[in-house]
């Protein structure tokens, strides 16, 4: 057994970390089997949870305002519904703001324009702020380097304290002008977490690039949204807008030392960076009563046997202006064996099927887009049935009905989807790849993340 990782719940039969209780949040590791093959490529995967204590508001009135900054795409391929639904969204999220939540609004085509800068939204400025978005038209490329650049320097110029800050991008297109490579754009918003505050991106359309936004989100510790049809443009605003008022932890940073040759290999989708000898992930903030899981697969050496200790896991985030620290009370540790019987029978069943649904099969769909996109139809079914063969041959002992089905019916469902894609005229097959394409990629994106 090669790959083997955990589920959703910290279920009987794992090896399980005790959560630290002296902060607001708490932490539980646990790995899903407790031995690994000697011989193997020796990954293994742990689900990591991460839980949120309710926030106390006294009167029940939230204590956090917001200071957002819209960085709103308006080159030529925005007009009509797109910018008309655009403004109208804006209008109604400076509606929704109180006097003491502050807002900006940057725009972008060939160049950049400031429309606003941040600020409060008492009756004076909600008024010449709303007259400037009703002002706002269409025309020319599509610089969104500039635009997010501007964005985030606008936020950088004012004072945070007690204040959570935000920088939602949107665009209907592909970058063409300025800087537009996706890990250079990525690195621009890399600075969220050390700065507290986010990004998040919102793409709108079949015509924007996906990977690029889900890049610019995941540094910017964000949400990246895929809109088919931009008349939900206000109902992502006003998801942003209350996810503000709910923070519990902010810039939520997980470590894990690389200790006995240990690697990360995926951490539920998002980046992961190798900073004196820990591996750091950035998933995002937690709100108030949350509960997210990620699922971390990781490499251990395997050239001989014996029992290695995976350490414990630290987090790190921002809480009422203060920077927190807590980790498991407990490490972790896994025995390298020789008998592959031992390493099937370490198996927690609920635990890996809850793994497959979760991760393994939505880093898949994450793989069948990415072919889809690139119009290879064989690669996409050849990574379907690498999966197929990979998970039925473990559940084969494992006996996992959530994995049978998902097998039996996601996996057909996909196999199927992909053979309808590249059938028919090519101009119809390429209107199918664009849409499929991002529509996996999302579905990927919201469940890997534990985002939903």
């Amino acid at each position: 057994l090669a790959y083997v990782a955990s589920g959703n719940n910290v279920l009987a039969g794992l090896k399980t970390s005790k959560p630290v209780l002296s902060g607001p949040v708490t932490i539980s590791a646990g790995l899903v089997q407790d031995k690994v093959l000697a011989g193997s490529d020796g990954q293994v995967g742990v689900s990591l949870t991460l839980t949120a204590a309710p926030l106390k508001h006294p009167g029940g009135v939230p204590v956090q305002h917001a200071d957002l900054v819209i960085v709103l795409d308006r080159s030529g391929s925005m007009e009509g519904q797109k910018i008309n639904d655009a403004r109208q969204a804006v209008l109604q999220l400076i509606d929704r703001l109180s006097a003491r939540d502050r807002l900006a609004l940057v725009t972008y085509s060939n160049g950049v324009e400031t429309v606003s800068p941040l600020v409060p939204m008492d009756e004076d400025h909600r008024h010449r702020v709303k007259a400037a978005v009703r002002e706002i038209y269409p025309g020319g490329g599509t610089n969104l380097g500039s635009g997010l650049n501007q964005g985030i320097a606008i936020l950088m110029q004012a004072p945070a304290a007690g204040r959570q800050r935000k920088v939602i991008l949107i665009s209907d297109g592909l970058a063409n002008q300025g800087i537009t490579d996706p890990h250079a754009l990525g690195r621009m918003a890399a600075g969220a977490v050390e700065q507290n505050y986010t990004v998040s991106t919102v793409g709108v359309g079949y015509d924007f690039n996906e990977v690029l936004m889900t890049t610019i989100a995941d540094h910017g510790a964000g949400r990246y949204y895929f809109l088919e049809n931009p008349n939900a443009f206000a109902q992502i605003f006003e998801k942003e807008l209350q996810s503000t008022r709910h923070v519990a932890a902010s810039g939520l940073e997980i470590r894990m030392p690389l200790k006995n040759g240990l690697q990360l290999v995926h951490a539920g989708g998002y980046p992961v960076q190798v900073l004196d000898g820990f591996a750091v992930v950035h998933p995002g903030d937690l709100l108030s009563g949350q509960e997210r899981r990620l699922f971390l697969t990781l490499r251990v050496p395997t050239d001989r046997e014996r029992t290695i200790d995976l350490g414990a896991f630290d987090v790190r985030y921002q809480h009422n202006g203060a920077t927190l620290n807590q980790s498991s009370r407990e490490t972790l540790t896994l025995a390298c064996v020789a008998d592959q019987r031992d390493v099937l029978s370490s198996i927690d069943q609920a635990a890996w099927g809850d793994q497959v649904v979760q991760e393994d099969y939505n880093r898949l769909k994450e793989d069948v887009a990415a072919a889809i996109r690139a119009g290879e139809k064989d690669e996409a079914l050849k990574q379907i049935r690498a999966y197929e063969t990979r998970n039925r041959t473990v559940n084969a002992a494992v006996g996992s009905a959530k994995v049978a089905d998902n097998l039996d019916q996601d996996l057909q469902s996909l196999r199927q989807g992909v053979e309808e894609i590249f059938a028919g005229p090519p101009a119809a097959v390429a209107e199918k790849k664009k849409q499929a394409s991002k529509t996996l990629q999302y579905e990927s994106y919201q469940i890997r993340r534990d985002k939903k």
